[in-house]
């Protein structure tokens, strides 16, 4: 650890005032302001290091706040007996990173099973929280696998979003809570994914955001390095659950810009195609992840728009390249999201009922 300072440090001593200047917006940008803190603060320009040292008191706020939230929350439901997995966040930091205080996030994501989710929104809602997008039409539609409420908490009954993605492939989210284990976060025991539930889950979440943030690749390196045992259960459960192209890919890029330890013969297993494996490793060296961009780039638009294999993901893409094309000529814009706590109508109790009703019929 000294030595990694040290060379950043180094790294810092040599760089140009103008790169050092805006090294904590980048920072925060890629949500490493507490990894860049640890290794630089007391060593950069008064100007950078200024605003370094706000940012990461702010984080830390935040993260104090999230840990309050897994105090609350965790109460709720266990008054309840209602069975709960906390997934990212301060369960990703307690079992990735030997040093958990360097990670910060600022939300609380808890997975419930869907048979008991209206339960769980409904506690959280008498408890004081409100859905910040209550746009229950959407979310109707999409059987929206998450739920953001107020308090900064997402409440998940499921890894992925969208109803068309979960068909093509094939979660199985009752082996992911039969597999729960039990960490200690703050003090507090709390469930969470087993080792290759969690790097699965990270690998699809990087994938699906576009995977263009150093700390989504850097939590895939620090499971690799310190929560994974072994990859036969990653490669076998990502290979039958059809989410071998999200994760190979994140894999892939991980090992490339963070130098995560993946051996070629995993990323071969995962990604098989060959040509598609070359695609993506040159766009990843074409486009690297880090330098701010103002719009998003081929590599991460291929992320974001991956399907379980490389004709699927192709045919994906040209669909929607085709819906934004006809919506730019057109200038078709969304509805603006539902302000949270908005009185509801009618139309809205009848579309939420039918959305906690849609996501029920999974369990």
């Amino acid at each position: 650890m000294r030595e990694d300072r040290d060379a950043a440090r180094s790294l810092a001593a040599a760089g140009p005032a103008d790169a050092l200047s805006t090294l904590p917006l980048s920072a925060a940008r890629h949500r490493v302001v507490g990894l860049v803190h640890a290794a630089l603060a007391g060593s950069l320009p008064p100007q950078a290091g200024d605003a370094l040292e706000a940012l990461f008191r702010e984080e830390l706020a935040r993260h104090l706040i999230v840990v309050a939230n897994v105090r609350r929350v965790g109460g709720l439901l266990e008054s309840i007996d209602l069975p709960f997995l906390v997934v990212k966040g301060p369960a990703l930091a307690a079992v990735a990173y030997r040093r958990p205080r360097l990670r910060f996030y600022t939300d609380l994501d808890i997975v419930v099973q869907p048979g008991r989710f209206a339960e769980a929104l409904s506690t959280l809602e008498a408890s004081g929280a409100a859905v910040v997008d209550p746009n229950w039409p959407y979310h109707a539609e999409h059987v929206a696998g998450e739920i953001r409420v107020s308090t900064g908490i997402d409440l998940h009954w499921h890894f992925l979003f969208f109803e068309e993605l979960r068909r093509v492939t094939a979660i199985d989210m009752e082996e992911v809570f039969a597999r729960r284990r039990s960490i200690d976060v703050a003090g507090l025991p709390i469930a969470t994914t087993d080792p290759a539930d969690t790097l699965i889950h990270i690998c699809l979440h990087a994938c699906l955001e576009g995977g263009d943030r150093l700390i989504w690749l850097k939590d895939i390196e620090r499971c690799v390095a310190n929560d994974i045992q072994g990859w036969d259960d990653v490669v076998e459960r990502a290979l039958r659950w059809r989410a071998n192209a999200f994760v190979g890919a994140m894999l892939q890029r991980a090992r490339q810009v963070v130098g995560a330890p993946v051996p070629d013969d995993v990323i071969r297993s995962l990604v098989p195609n060959a040509l598609w494996r070359a695609l993506l490793a040159g766009l990843d060296r074409a486009f690297p992840v880090g330098p701010p961009r103002p719009r998003e780039t081929p590599a991460s638009l291929i992320a974001e728009g991956m399907q379980p294999d490389a004709r699927s993901t192709a045919r994906f893409l040209a669909a929607t390249a085709a819906r934004r094309a006809y919506a730019f000529a057109h200038r078709v814009v969304g509805k603006g999201a539902a302000e949270a706590g908005a009185a509801a109508g009618p139309a809205d109790l009848e579309a939420r009922a039918e959305f906690l009703a849609r996501v029920e019929s999974h369990a």
